[in-house]
């Protein structure tokens, strides 16, 4: 082998080494999804009518992996809203939270809840495991009816 070539080959095994062996550090592969509870199920949806009451609906993200962690990991969250006052443009807000998984357990609900002073409006949620998103999307929060369809 001549020395460039020899250099060539020992550059690519360490490149291998620092690369090839990350995905060990790195989360399980992960389906997350947002939406209202139902059924056992996550029904995601782009319109969520504004209801107090969680007897008649949930609200909340649900974490599936396609291999169940071996160890407990931090997911995070963030509930961007806008913010309470009887003007329109007073600006958002943003709450956040905090839940672990469990090792060995594939699925993760976290169960979220309007508050008081939450108002209708575009809202967005967002939601990292270990540090890396899992999920960011918008959705919009409509006054709750009274008809059975809003729960």
């Amino acid at each position: 082998m001549t020395r460039l070539t020899r250099r060539a080959f020992v550059v690519g095994v360490a490149l291998l080494a620092a690369f090839g062996c990350r995905h060990t550090d790195e989360a399980p592969p992960v389906h997350a999804r947002f939406g209202v509870f139902f059924g056992g199920q996550i029904q995601e949806r782009t319109e969520i009518p504004l209801v107090f009451d969680r007897a008649r609906q949930n609200i909340g993200v649900r974490l599936e992996f396609s291999t169940p962690p071996a160890t407990d990991g931090r997911v995070t969250w963030e509930l961007e809203k806008p913010r309470a006052g009887k003007g329109k443009n007073l600006g958002n807000v943003v709450q956040y939270g905090e839940a672990r998984t469990r090792p060995g357990e594939p699925v993760l609900d976290v169960p979220l809840a309007f508050r008081d002073g939450d108002r209708p409006g575009a809202w967005r949620i967002r939601v990292a495991l270990d540090g890396k998103n899992v999920l960011d999307r918008p959705f919009t929060v409509v006054p709750a009816t009274d008809s059975p369809a809003a729960d």
